[in-house]
């Protein structure tokens, strides 16, 4: 889906080969133009004292003062923009403390062409976005840094993760696959999958089967 302005990117990346395969994967994406290059959070502090675009690409490790230092400084001057952070780090920490600065979405350096593009459009229209392998994560540790955990609950009276049980509620408020996976910032094969194990769990066959046993558990209203 293209905008009828195209979302203009700034990247924060100081090494060539991570910032041409940025490029590449961007290459044929006519919504998002990139608008600026910075090696460090420095320069970056520096291009964009005046203006900003919708949306900053963050590298974590960069010479001097690094991406998060980086994130609140610009962010304390331009709450505008949208950062999104694009890290070799996956530790948990890390992504807790770039969310608390104010970054709208995590993605690891594995990232595909088709999650870039999505992330980059989630995060300019004020949406979140968290690469799938992180949320999960996430999610299953007792604090999930303002994600949101869902339903809570006595984790020895169901089978269910405490993911799971997100899926589950939005099932039962009557949203479609599609507007769960929008909710929760996930993949629509992550919901797949989840109301698959979940089936299995349970022995359900299709979905009023599954909410009737939610119910019945009394994880669901």
């Amino acid at each position: 889906m293209m905008s009828a302005t195209p979302i203009r990117l700034f990247i924060v990346e100081d090494h060539t080969l991570n910032y041409e395969g940025i490029l590449a994967l961007l290459q044929g994406c006519d919504d998002i133009v990139v608008a600026g290059h910075a090696r460090s959070g420095e320069q970056a502090l520096e291009q964009l004292q005046h203006e900003v675009p919708e949306v900053i690409l963050m590298d974590l490790k960069l010479p001097g003062i690094d991406g998060l230092e980086t994130t609140s400084k610009l962010l304390a001057t331009h709450p505008e923009t949208h950062v999104l952070i694009l890290s070799v780090d996956d530790d948990l920490h890390m992504v807790r403390d770039a969310i608390r600065r104010g970054a709208r979405g995590y993605l690891t350096k594995n990232v595909d062409r088709e999650e870039l593009v999505d992330a980059i459009r989630k995060v300019a229209s004020g949406k979140r976005h968290l690469a799938d392998e992180l949320i999960e994560q996430i999610l299953d540790q007792p604090d999930p840094a303002g994600f949101g955990a869902g339903t809570t609950t006595n984790s020895g009276a169901h089978p269910f993760t405490r993911r799971e049980l997100d899926v589950l509620g939005l099932m039962a408020e009557g949203k479609t696959n599609k507007q769960i996976a929008e909710a929760l910032f996930v993949s629509l094969h992550t919901v797949e999958t989840h109301i698959k194990n979940m089936y299995s769990k349970c022995d359900a066959s299709n979905k009023v089967e599954l909410i009737r046993y939610g119910q019945k558990l009394g994880v669901l209203e």
